[in-house]
Formats: structure tokens, C-alpha cells, sequence
């Protein structure tokens, strides 16, 4: 086992090495062929797992840099945008809504309301996910955090892991916070990436109402259809007793000091993105002074200690991965991108563009997660929409609609994390998986183009 475990190891150092070098066999530039080739160098690396993402990242800059392909205020552009900073003031609200207890309360007292059949469970995990879907940037959190709930239920039903019933429960929470993300500007580290990359680049300011606007129908719309889907497993019935969920909701005790504190300050934080237009104070700066706010003396809901809870590899990867984009950009890159792929995408109808976008990015996602693709696509394709008439976002939200997809739990770190619990069968979740595939199709025929036409988002 250890031996073919090395073999592998090495042939996708072999693999990853011919690759990287292909780009030096063509004609193109020589500064095209030493960004693409180190650009390929960090996509092996995150495909293959052979360096940790957060670190490869961090290094792709400063290669950048010592190779010539930019100058320094290019190479670490992405450190100076509102991208970090915005992920970084959603992590501190993650942990401090964490160490208050108020996710597990809202859990439970959901599926008190919900009164413990399964069609009650699905109600209740779902307004959980809801609740917190745009407050927390992480979905691997928000998983974290949720999925050892419904298995302690699976646990008190003595439902097996792997069952039907346990695969369709695990798939309910991973389809209600991996769905409804697409809603929020602030739900998911992949939707705060694109917002930067269409300001930064395209110059669209995009504010947490404006994205909702365009996002929020198709991405609740969307939540609403993945999760009936779980059904074609055939779960079983369950019964979960009134008297247990009010046992442990009683576990919990009487609403601490710290959760009040936190819920004023999610109240507040939302308010302040649904008055941004009149207060004009940015999304990742408000993130950051509330996330601030639970340190202050008095206040006292974060310590030192919770701030070394952070996961900043997040933060590192996040940032890392932009500047991807950053030095395609500087040296003209996406122009050759767009110069290619326009004369074959001009004859197409704005559904015809749109699906062929969807498509593209589910493909993409087989070899490389969401959030890479996005560093390394989606200004390309904001950009090839524009030089056809559409608005960048055009782009930019259809490779989001296809980033949600995937078939395998590699595709998807959260998927992968929700998977690594043992309670879903592969099987299962292929089956359940490709019908969505299918179902997102139609979803984005008769839902999402409808829609974005009615509001606009498609006009020439």
C-alpha cells in the first residue's frame, strides 16, 4: 500500500513537471511562455495536493516577481483590494457566532419548530443553513459546524452512516449552504473573489445590494430545487422525538450574555450593508470594524486566544490566487484570451453564451476547485462578455451558477469535508449529483435567463 501510495507521489511529480514545461515548446512570447508555465506549476500543485494551496499562493507573487513577469506593485496588487479584507472580517464574525453557541441553538430550536419528521429535519436544518449562509464567508465552517449536528440526530434515530436516509440528510446540509451562497456577496469566499475581480478589473462596483439583486432569486430559487432531489434516495421516514430535541436545546441553557451581544452585532452588520447606499462605507470595511468591535474591552466576546482560531490559510489562498489574475491582466493575457475565443462565441444568442459559460465551468471544475478557476477565468470571460456587448457580470455570474455544480467530492472542498464525515456514500452522492447537473440545465433555461432578463442584467 505505502509503495503504491509512493509511485503515485512521483508520477504526479512527472506528470506535473511535463506540464509545466510544455509551454516553453511553443512559439508565443517568451514572457508568455515563463507566466504560463509558473501559472501551471500552481495549478498542478493545487490539483495534485503536492504542496499545501495556502502555500503555493504565497509564493506564486514573489515567483512572479524574481522571474521578471511583473513589477512588485503588480505582483502584490491583491493584498491592497478589498478581498482579504473582507474574508478576514467574515472569519472573526465565524468564530465569534462559533464560540457564542448561537449556531447550535438555532439548530435546535429549528427542528423543535419543525417538529422531528424528516420532512421536519430537512425544514429545520435548512433555516439553520439559511440563517448563517450570509454571514460566515467559509462554507467549510458553516459544514463544520453542521454536519456534526445532524449526525448526533442519525446517532439518537440509529440511522447507519452510508444508509440512504444518512446520505440524504449529509446532502440536505451541503445543498443548503452550498446552493444559496450564489444569494450573498458575503456567503462564500468564491462570490467575495468575484466581486473584486469584476471591480478591480472591470470597474463594477458591486455592493451586498446589488448583488442580491442580481443573485439572490436564482441562488434561493436554486437551494429550494437542489434539496427535493435528496428524495430520489428513497430515505426512510424518521420520528425524532419532541422530548429529545427539548433535552438537548435545555443542554444549552438560557440565552448567554455572549449571544446576545453576537446577535446585536449580526443584526448590525446587516443593517449596515442594506443602508450601504446612504453610508457609502465598503462591505469588507464594515465586516472588519464589527468583527473588531466583539475584541473591545466591555464588549469581550472574542479574545487573543479566539483570534489564533482564525483559519487564515483561507485568507492566504484567497489572496494568492488573485494575483493570477493580477499579472494576466498586466501583460495582456485576457486580451489574447478574448482576441481567441470572441469570433467563436459572437454568432452565439445571450442564452446560447450563458449556457456555453455554464458548461465551461462545470468542465473546468473536474480539474481544479471553484476558487482557483475564478482567479484564473473569470476576468477573461468578464472581459470576453464585455467586448460583446454584455455586461462583465454576465460572465461573472454564470461561471458562479457552474462553479456550484460537481459530481465528484474532490471538485468541492466543502463537498470533500462533508464526504470525509463517513456518513455519505459515494454512490449515493454521484447518483444524486448528476441529476442536479441535469436539473441545474433547466434551471438556468427557464429561471435564471428569464430572470436576469426581466431585471436588466442582459441588455445590450
Amino acid at each position: 500500500m505505502e509503495v503504491n501510495k509512493m509511485f503515485f507521489y512521483k508520477l504526479k511529480w512527472i506528470i506535473s513537471c511535463i506540464i509545466i514545461s510544455l509551454p516553453f515548446t511553443t512559439s508565443i512570447d517568451y514572457l508568455y511562455q515563463k507566466y504560463l508555465a509558473i501559472t501551471l506549476w500552481a495549478v498542478m500543485m493545487w490539483m495534485f495536493e503536492l504542496i499545501p494551496e495556502e502555500i503555493v499562493a504565497i509564493m506564486l507573487p514573489v515567483i512572479y516577481l524574481v522571474f521578471g513577469i511583473v513589477k512588485q506593485d503588480v505582483a502584490f496588487n491583491s493584498w491592497v483590494s478589498g478581498t482579504p479584507w473582507i474574508t478576514l472580517g467574515g472569519l472573526i464574525i465565524g468564530v465569534m457566532i462559533v464560540k457564542s453557541g448561537l449556531v447550535i441553538r438555532i439548530a435546535y430550536k429549528a427542528l423543535l419548530l419543525a417538529q422531528g419528521s424528516l420532512k421536519g429535519v430537512i425544514f429545520g436544518i435548512v433555516v439553520t443553513c439559511t440563517i448563517f449562509t450570509p454571514l460566515i464567508p467559509s462554507v467549510m465552517a458553516k459544514i463544520a459546524l453542521l454536519v456534526p449536528v445532524v449526525i448526533g440526530i442519525c446517532n439518537v434515530l440509529e440511522v447507519k452512516p452510508k444508509s440512504r436516509t444518512a446520505s440524504a440528510l449529509i446532502l440536505v446540509v451541503f445543498f443548503s449552504l452550498w446552493s444559496p451562497k450564489m444569494a450573498f456577496l458575503t456567503a462564500s469566499t468564491d462570490s467575495i473573489l468575484t466581486a473584486g475581480i469584476l471591480e478591480q478589473y472591470m470597474g463594477i462596483k458591486l455592493s451586498w445590494m446589488s448583488w442580491a439583486k442580481d443573485m439572490f432569486i436564482p441562488g434561493i430559487l436554486w437551494m429550494i430545487c437542489s434539496i427535493p432531489l435528496v428524495y430520489i434516495l428513497k430515505p426512510e421516514n424518521l420520528s425524532l422525538s419532541k422530548e429529545y430535541l427539548q433535552n438537548e436545546y435545555s443542554k444549552l441553557g438560557s440565552v448567554s450574555l455572549e449571544e446576545k451581544k453576537t446577535i446585536l452585532i449580526i443584526v448590525c452588520v446587516l443593517l449596515a450593508f442594506l443602508t450601504a447606499s446612504f453610508h457609502h462605507i465598503p462591505e469588507n470595511m464594515i465586516m472588519i470594524i464589527f468583527g473588531g468591535i466583539a475584541f473591545f474591552p466591555k464588549i469581550g466576546i472574542l479574545s487573543e486566544d479566539d483570534f489564533k482560531k482564525i483559519q487564515f490559510r483561507v485568507l492566504f489562498f484567497l489572496t494568492g490566487a488573485v494575483t493570477i489574475g493580477d499579472v494576466a491582466s498586466e501583460i495582456g493575457i485576457t486580451k489574447l484570451i478574448v482576441a481567441f475565443t470572441q469570433p467563436y462565441l459572437s454568432q452565439m444568442s445571450s442564452l446560447e453564451l450563458i449556457l456555453s459559460i455554464y458548461f465551461f465551468s462545470i468542465l473546468s471544475n473536474f480539474l481544479l476547485n471553484p476558487l482557483a478557476l475564478i482567479a484564473t477565468l473569470m476576468m477573461p470571460m468578464a472581459d470576453l462578455c464585455k467586448q460583446l456587448g454584455y455586461s462583465p457580470l454576465v460572465g461573472g455570474y454564470s461561471m458562479i451558477m457552474g462553479f456550484n455544480q460537481a459530481l465528484f467530492p474532490y471538485e468541492i472542498a466543502p463537498l470533500m469535508l462533508a464526504y470525509g464525515f463517513g456518513y455519505l456514500k459515494l454512490s449515493h452522492l454521484i447518483k444524486v449529483m448528476a441529476l442536479r447537473i441535469l436539473v441545474g440545465i433547466v434551471f438556468m433555461v427557464i429561471v435564471t435567463y428569464p430572470y436576469w432578463s426581466v431585471i436588466g442584467l442582459l441588455d445590450k
